[in-house]
């Protein structure tokens, strides 16, 4: 019962991702929640983490949706992996030179890890096609 409840509370999260539903993704923080960005390498505590989160993701691409290929649900871990599709807006900064990309439309894989408890998110670690992301958008 409890793989099926975390999938379900998962799958309502990126449900309210391509929907903005803020509140829902709000609710979804632990009072100790952590967020970890891998490609950024930045973290995100406490019980807005998960909301700030993906409003971080959204500056880069406001029209972001995520579609889920596959969703392991066990225990109080889920793993999830899927496509995003969005339009780049914004500067990317890298080790030789910012990319900016104004505009560009993007497809890249997603692997995200989600450690639950009591249905709320203690723990995720973010990770996306960070080398696709920049082949397509200074293509």
């Amino acid at each position: 019962m409890k793989n099926e409840q975390n999938a379900a509370v998962i799958q309502g999260l990126y449900n309210a991702v391509n929907e903005r539903n803020f509140e829902y993704l709000n609710a979804l923080s632990h009072e100790q929640s952590e967020w970890l960005d891998i490609p950024f390498n930045v973290t995100t505590t406490g019980e807005t983490s998960v909301m700030l989160s993906w409003q971080n993701r959204f500056n880069m691409f406001p029209d972001a949706t995520f579609e889920i290929k596959n969703l392991i649900a066990h225990d109080n871990l889920v793993i999830v992996q899927g496509i995003e599709r969005g339009t780049y807006k914004g500067v990317l900064e890298c080790i030789d030179e910012d990319i900016i990309a104004e505009g560009t439309s993007v497809e890249i894989g997603f692997c995200d890890i989600y450690y639950l408890e009591n249905g709320t998110i203690v723990k995720a670690n973010s990770n996306f096609d960070v080398d696709t992301l920049i082949y397509q958008i200074s293509a």
